[in-house]
């Protein structure tokens, strides 16, 4: 078990019982820190959430030590973007503005959907016409609200364009405009070429495209001055979303200085030839029993005709595997733990393997399918070595960066320092 792995799993294995509070995991340097209840809003919002549940207390403990960790270096970045001034920026200033904007219009939005409302005899026909199913007249009056929604929303905006007395000028475009070329102005509003082609080539951005874009921010920007702010509690989004930016745009500033150009990439390439290769992917079906003895009698079961995926569905211990009826996808060969990948190595496509044993319990498993190795030229995977070259410069950084701003770890009575 690796150095990471290791720690994050004492690490959970000591707080497993704990009821969560908003006690402090980890603190970042002077002011930084986390809580458990960051933590466990993280785990919530996290891609792998709705599997979460099913998942045994090892894999639990990993998944959330590892989110633990990242979410401590993401705030020790964020503190060297706040002491490089990121966060003063133009580009962060003009970032937030449009957030802002896009989110107070939202608002608008919101509050406008919520006048409509199914008239009184409209609705007793949608509910003769439903029967009483309640599932299919939520639908039926969504639909209708969506339709109604639409024209009242055109129609509203329209209003709002008149009343802020907006005028475009698409023609400059067709004069070689400058970043100074406005566009669209109105009663508080303008915008300006050069808020459309930010961190582009003057010119990349075809005319209809900006065209396109300036009438969306017209429209963005008269529904958020429709809001009042004042009764609008926006700062918590604002705050979140300040905070993530600024070490986005650190992100993306170390990116460009790492990676000026694409010969940068195409060198690392030559130089880790071993990146082009892609191993065998194989499709998995699988089952895990709790005792050998079990095992050996499913694959009687299994020899004999019955359905290795409809048995995991029924007896499978593997939480994971049981919900997914034994259909673990497709894994890349060297994926699994050292006894699976001996026990599969030479075994052929929909063959029954024999009982293998792990520390997970005892395994069936068969091969559906195959993709072969094979090796892509550097236009193929271009955006992996850019990850990888990215993974491997973040490595170091991120050392330099933690040096300055420490990471205490909280653990009970204990405090770990790394």
């Amino acid at each position: 078990m690796t150095q990471k792995k290791l720690f994050v799993f004492l690490f959970f294995s000591l707080i497993a019982n704990v009821t969560y509070a908003n006690k402090v995991l980890v603190t970042i340097g002077q002011t930084g820190q986390v809580t458990e209840q960051q933590l466990e809003a993280a785990m919530q919002a996290a891609p792998f959430a709705t599997q979460f549940p099913a998942m045994d207390e090892k894999d639990q403990a990993y998944l959330r030590g590892d989110m633990l960790l990242r979410m401590a270096r993401a705030e020790a970045l964020y503190q060297q973007a706040v002491a490089k001034g990121i966060n003063q920026s133009v580009a962060f200033k003009q970032e937030m503005g449009n957030f802002k904007t896009a989110l107070l219009a939202r608002r608008y939005l919101k509050k406008l959907s919520q006048q409509l409302k199914v008239p009184d005899e409209i609705d007793a026909q949608f509910k003769q016409q439903t029967k009483g199913n309640s599932d299919v007249l939520v639908a039926v009056r969504s639909a209708y609200i969506a339709k109604h929604f639409s024209s009242l929303k055109e129609e509203k905006i329209n209003k709002l364009i008149k009343q802020a007395k907006v005028n475009t000028y698409f023609e400059r475009l067709d004069n070689n405009p400058t970043v100074e070329t406005v566009l669209a102005e109105g009663d508080g509003l303008s915008i300006k070429y050069g808020d459309l082609i930010s961190g582009k080539v003057p010119g990349e951005i075809g005319k209809p495209r900006i065209i396109e874009k300036v009438n969306e921010w017209v429209k963005l920007i008269v529904t958020a001055k429709a809001v009042d702010e004042k009764t609008e509690n926006i700062n918590p989004q604002l705050q979140e979303y300040a905070h993530n930016l600024t070490t986005r745009l650190l992100l993306k500033e170390k990116e460009q200085q790492w990676i000026p150009n694409k010969n940068i990439l195409v060198d690392y390439f030559q130089k880790h030839p071993n990146i082009a290769y892609i191993p065998e992917r194989r499709q998995i079906g699988q089952i895990v029993l709790a005792t050998q003895q079990q095992a050996e009698q499913m694959r009687k079961r299994i020899l004999a005709g019955e359905s290795l995926f409809e048995l995991a569905g029924q007896y499978s211990i593997d939480a994971y595997g049981k919900q997914r009826s034994g259909d673990m996808g497709w894994l890349k060969a060297g994926s699994a733990s050292k006894e699976i990948e001996d026990a599969i190595k030479d075994l052929k496509d929909n063959e029954l393997s024999k009982v293998i044993e792990t520390d997970k319990g005892w395994h069936l498993i068969i091969i559906v399918n195959r993709k072969p190795a094979e090796r892509k030229d550097f236009a193929a995977i271009e955006d992996r070595v850019r990850q990888k070259l990215l993974a491997e410069k973040m490595t170091g950084y991120l050392q330099e960066v933690i040096t300055k701003y420490p990471l205490q770890w909280k653990m009970d009575e204990h405090t770990i320092i790394r």
